[in-house]
């Protein structure tokens, strides 16, 4: 197997841990349908969120930042408890070009559809735009098309731990993460 197969075959192992790990954690926790059924009343906070993890560009690391702001306090569907944020952020990435580490920036713009299901947890999606800057542009190339890395997509879930803060996972692309969310 070449390093760059077992590199895959590590990424995919961890993606497929962190899953498991997540709905082992929705199973074991109560979910309170009355929660999810009713309605948010109020207003919902910004967040702020710092991530680590791991990313497809050449099986590398990926670590950044999101700042969310509330579009819709009670989300698209009325009569549950979930809402919309737009998510707006910078994402710093260590890969291999040239085999040799170098950097890369992405500035990620998404919708985020976030859904209560407990005081304790919730689980969303995001889809949007990855401005991606490849390392080749760090490096004098100039630029070097990577459509797959314009792409943003998710899905994770948060473990509310206080009103303040929320521990978060994710798997998607154009990489998956751990991390954890302030609230204000």
């Amino acid at each position: 197997m070449t390093q760059s197969a077992s590199s895959q075959t590590s990424h995919i192992r961890f993606v497929v841990a962190i899953g498991m790990l997540f709905v082992l954690l929705m199973i074991t926790t109560s979910v309170h349908a009355s929660y999810i059924g009713t309605p948010y009343q109020g207003e919902r906070p910004r967040l702020f969120e710092l991530h680590m993890g791991l990313a497809y560009y050449d099986i590398g690391m990926a670590s950044g930042g999101r700042f969310s702001i509330p579009l819709a306090d009670n989300g698209f569907i009325q009569s549950i408890n979930n809402a919309v944020y737009l998510s707006l952020g910078a994402d710093f990435y260590l890969v291999r070009y040239h085999d040799e580490p170098h950097g890369a920036l992405g500035i990620p713009i998404a919708l985020h559809w976030e859904f209560y299901f407990s005081d304790k947890w919730s689980a969303y999606g995001e889809a949007g735009v990855n401005i991606f800057f490849h390392p080749s542009m760090f490096q004098g190339d100039g630029w070097t098309s990577s459509p797959g890395h314009w792409i943003a997509g998710s899905v994770g879930g948060r473990y509310h731990v206080n009103d303040v803060i929320a521990l978060t996972v994710h798997v998607g692309n154009p990489y998956s993460a751990l991390g954890f969310v302030i609230k204000f």
